[in-house]
């Protein structure tokens, strides 16, 4: 009967670890949805990069917001292994030791089936973030000034 209840028990630990698991994102999402290796986005640009990279829409309509973060992916991963902890809401992330420029692309409007997003100034802030297991980026979590 105990190792009954102890087999319950595994299962349901296992069943919640799958679960938290399937709401991250991981890094090949993160890359797609925030990594930019141009040099400039403009208005134009964040309607194309929103619409090619598959961001813009969600299952509740429009995003919102995304920011992309100009940089190589290497230089970002470090954020991952040299990045300061940063707590938000008793979350534990990291921030960036260094500055990155960054592109905030905003809904300006929503239509049937289409987002319009108009780019805010680029600007350059520390970037808040999640890792995986393997030190890599998975979650965007925002930007800071300080």
């Amino acid at each position: 009967m105990a190792l009954k209840g102890m087999s319950l028990i595994c299962l349901l630990f296992i069943a919640t670890s799958v679960i938290s698991i399937s709401h991250a994102q991981n890094p090949l999402a993160f890359r797609r949805k925030h990594l930019t290796l141009l040099d400039t986005i403009d208005h134009n640009r964040c309607n194309s990069e929103m619409r090619n990279k598959r961001i813009a829409m969600t299952r509740d309509g429009c995003k919102k917001l995304n920011t992309f973060i100009h940089a190589r992916e290497e230089v970002i991963d470090a954020t991952c292994t040299m990045g300061k902890v940063h707590v938000i809401k008793g979350q534990e992330y990291k921030k960036s030791i260094s500055k990155f420029r960054v592109t905030n692309c905003r809904l300006s409007g929503e239509y049937p089936n289409d987002c319009e997003y108009m780019a805010e100034k680029s600007t350059w802030k520390y970037i808040v973030i999640s890792c995986d297991q393997n030190n890599r980026p998975v979650h965007f979590a925002g930007t800071l000034n300080w």
